[in-house]
């Protein structure tokens, strides 16, 4: 053990997670674990962060490569002592809602969701007291203009039912993904205390890659886009978003569950703060991951 705090990031090969993981690489206090799904890529991200930085390859698309890189997790720990922070930052966005996991679950719901989800819970018995779990969700998950600019609201139903492939914008179900992340992490901070939970929205970020899974003349747009929507209110830069990403696993302790709007906390959306509906999510993520 050399003193150093041990974070594991997913989504740590690009976007906000690579900005975030070479902060908290680069403070000489944090070892940080890149959550890759290409081994290689992360093994390229590793090498330019340096001797703070280790891969942990995890496919968020199948729910046994996420139980395979929690076991590789809890062995690298055990040797080293325990996990500081967990930070649940990977996310897709697809055109639509037609595409499956590896377990026949709805692509952006089983990744942005059900993934972390069963990666937090096979976890929690390796963080350390009062680690810091950040969930990355979305101002989308508000589905006001104010909040979400254009982007359609979301659609909540029954969990087994938004895990289901099927014929819907995949940018609403993209809102819904992070209204669930939302939900889970307010659930996750009522039945475990013993960890401080943060919701991060980074606000809308151009640049970050998260429209990759878009047809190429849709890419070309969101790209000719991106100045504009750089201007509007609830925007920030890759940079800015990075750094507070990377502040909501350093800073100081706060209610757990709280929710940070670009690293200042404030509330989420009246949907997100309902007891029941977090309590049937839980139940049915653990039945939906088998867990």
């Amino acid at each position: 053990m050399d003193g150093r705090r041990t974070a594991l990031v997913t989504g740590a090969t690009s976007g906000l997670g690579r900005g975030a993981a070479g902060l908290l690489a680069a403070t000489g206090e944090w070892r940080v674990l890149l959550g890759a799904r290409d081994p290689g890529r992360g093994a390229q991200v590793a090498a330019e962060l340096g001797p703070a930085a280790d891969v942990v390859e995890v496919d968020l698309a199948s729910l046994d490569a996420v139980r395979s890189a929690a076991a590789r997790v809890a062995a690298d720990v055990a040797t080293r002592g325990r996990l500081d922070a967990l930070v649940l930052n990977a996310g897709v966005q697809l055109p639509v809602a037609d595409r499956a996991s590896a377990d026949g679950y709805e692509l952006t719901f089983a990744v942005n969701h059900l993934a972390h989800f069963l990666l937090t819970v096979e976890l929690l018995p390796h963080l350390a007291p009062g680690a810091r779990v950040v969930v990355v969700s979305s101002g989308t998950h508000w589905g006001t203009w104010r909040k979400s600019g254009p982007f359609p609201a979301p659609r909540w139903a029954d969990p087994p039912e938004l895990a289901r492939p099927r014929r819907e914008s995949g940018q609403r179900v993209y809102a819904t993904s992070k209204l669930a992340n939302v939900l889970f992490g307010a659930e996750l901070a009522r039945r475990h205390p013993e960890v401080d939970v943060a919701v991060f929205d980074p606000g809308l970020v151009p640049g970050t890659g998260l429209h990759r899974g878009y047809p190429a003349p849709a890419r070309a747009v969101y790209t000719g886009l991106a100045p504009l929507l750089a201007r509007l209110p609830f925007a920030s830069t890759p940079d800015r978003a990075a750094a507070a990403l990377a502040a909501a696993v350093t800073g100081p302790p706060g209610t757990s569950g709280r929710y940070l709007e670009r690293g200042a906390e404030a509330p989420s959306s009246p949907d997100s703060r309902d007891p029941a509906r977090a309590r049937e999510l839980w139940k049915a993520s653990e039945e939906l991951t088998r867990f």
